[in-house]
């Protein structure tokens, strides 16, 4: 990483008008607290790299609205403090943040956190906040200040006793610290927090609370245990709907779908109000959907399980055929190294004898050649044996591979056909459902006394028996659209699913071939630089005009 990227503090200070955060103002930040001397001039022309900063510090800029800090994509922590801001906001996509300073400005409301999941220490001292609202997401809290605020009644902090993780809360300065019990009421309310207002909470101050406190208490803890109860009852819905996607099946299981398309159907939902039968009817096909539903997630499952299967299997096939092809490669280069040791021993009695001024380079030479081409031969076997292992793997794991298309190509279809018939069978429950509505609207419309319960804003529609046709008609169009759009959403993860496996694992044998020929290519070329460097070395002592002579056998 180079010196701009490591940078990690930026600072600004007040010497300048207010203003809203800008490129400018972030460019001068960076360029002004950034290296100095040289770096920093090299720095300055190659340009300011946000993306990259780590921390970010605009204090005392008189700055008005948070804005222009989506590029800061690095970021981790961020301070604001010291301004005119009066809303938390175009922060969302700041999601690295672990810390947030926005203490010293006129916020009045907690909001447009949601997505600061990595937040650690949130600080907003000193400013108009009355009410803990909107950090439900924010499980990772650590450190929390929120002092010399407007908070008026101290049962407001209970609000953090969600945050598990919390250890250290600064309450200090609202209007409630006046009370004399809100320190009692906190130290034994805020079980899991170590300091309070930074000094440590011991265990003989919590008790002491607990006596003046515990109806309230005894409420809180039953009010946490059920909201633990639905924390748990989500986490394991999320978990069964991220499994489910997995199968391309997620909230297929159970009637929340069904339920969905009503709700997003204002026309079925008008319908409904109906009551009486129709409610008897709604009931029916919220079963038969179920059950449909039921039978497809149960396939999806199973269809799961069996591709990670075959997954599995074609991986270990091609890790033994790899590890196959290692070993051999291995046998292959002991082979030659034991061959290549005579005839390393021949090229260093060569030498010796040339260093020794026993021969001269011109007897020497025939011996040299022989040598040399008896290299070049074992070269050439070895690079032959290496290819042809390499050869014979690429086109084992080919063959692997296209039956591995295949067969994921077949699992895909088959999955794709029980689940047409599931959605064509909840076309087939919706359009009973429909007849059903039409039967019984009919019903209601030739009844006046029966017509007379409908509800006020169904009674002028079933009046006009067209206009109560056209809506039952519309609701059953809007149904059918949302079937579809659900069905085309399955296909097309499914089948987009199968594509980049199969072209992964396409893309993945051809970079690892290719890698090998080079790591082959690189071996074969190393031998020879060695070699070569051994014959060179005889130049050493030659006079030019003999080296010369010898010209590329050396």
């Amino acid at each position: 990483m180079t010196e701009k990227s490591s940078l990690n503090s930026l600072i600004i200070l007040p010497d300048i008008e207010p203003g809203v955060i800008d490129n400018a103002m972030l460019t001068r930040c960076i360029l002004e607290y950034g290296p100095k001397e040289e770096a920093g001039r090299l720095f300055a022309e190659e340009g300011v790299h946000l993306d990259e900063a780590l921390v970010v510090r605009l204090e005392f800029q008189n700055i008005l609205r948070i804005d222009h800090l989506w590029m800061l994509k690095s970021l981790r922590k961020l301070t604001l403090a010291h301004n005119l801001i009066e809303k938390i906001e175009h922060l969302e996509l700041l999601t690295g943040l672990n810390e947030l300073d926005l203490s010293f400005n006129k916020i009045e409301k907690i909001e447009n956190l949601d997505t600061l999941v990595n937040l650690e220490v949130l600080t907003l001292f000193h400013n108009r906040i009355r009410k803990l609202e909107n950090m439900e997401t924010l499980q990772d809290l650590l450190v929390f200040s929120i002092g010399d605020n407007l908070i008026e009644d101290y049962k407001e902090m209970a609000y953090v006793r969600r945050f598990r993780k919390l250890r250290s809360v600064s309450f200090k300065g609202n209007p409630c610290c006046d009370d004399p019990m809100t320190y009692q009421f906190l130290k034994s309310a805020l079980t899991r927090v170590t300091y309070l207002d930074y000094k440590l909470v011991t265990e003989e101050e919590r008790e002491a609370g607990v006596g003046f406190f515990r109806g309230l208490l005894r409420k809180l803890d039953e009010s946490d245990e059920k909201a633990e109860k639905e924390r748990i009852a989500k986490e394991e819905y999320d978990a069964r709907v991220k499994f489910y996607a997995l199968s391309f099946v997620e909230y297929l299981s159970g009637p929340e779908l069904l339920e969905s398309m009503f709700e997003k159907d204002p026309d079925g939902t008008l319908l409904l109000k109906v009551g009486g039968e129709l409610i008897g009817f709604f009931d029916q096909y919220k079963e038969q959907y179920v059950e449909t539903m039921a039978d497809l997630v149960e396939f999806a499952q199973e269809a799961y399980n069996a591709r990670q299967h075959e997954i599995k299997l074609f991986k270990d096939l091609v890790d033994n055929a790899l590890a196959e092809s290692v070993q051999k490669s291995k046998e292959v280069v002991f082979e030659f190294e034991e061959k290549k040791k005579p005839l390393v021993e021949q090229m260093n009695q060569i030498i010796g004898k040339f260093t020794a001024k026993q021969a001269t380079m011109e007897q020497l030479e025939p011996n040299i050649i022989d040598a040399g081409e008896a290299f070049n031969d074992l070269i050439y076997d070895l690079w032959k044996k290496l290819m042809t292992l390499e050869m014979q793997l690429y086109e084992q794991c080919e063959e692997s591979r296209v039956q591995f298309a295949v067969n994921m190509t077949e699992m895909i279809t088959k999955l794709l056909e029980v689940s047409r018939n599931a959605f064509g069978a909840w076309r087939e429950h919706e359009g009973m459902w429909s007849m059903r509505q039409f039967e019984t609207l009919s019903k209601l419309l030739g009844n006046k006394v029966m017509l007379g319960d409908a509800p006020p804003e169904l009674f002028e529609i079933m009046m006009d028996r067209d206009q109560m046709m056209n809506l039952v008609a519309q609701s059953s169009d809007n149904h059918m659209r949302f079937i579809d759009a659900r069905e085309d959403l399955l296909m097309s993860r499914a089948n987009s699913w199968r594509d980049e496996l199969v072209q992964g694992t396409n893309d993945n044998e051809i970079k690892r071939n290719r890698d090998r020929i080079l790591e082959i290519y690189y071996f074969i070329d190393n031998q020879r630089e060695e070699w070569t460097d051994m014959q060179m070395s005889m130049t050493v002592t030659v006079d030019p005009e003999t080296a010369a002579l010898l010209g590329d056998d050396f």
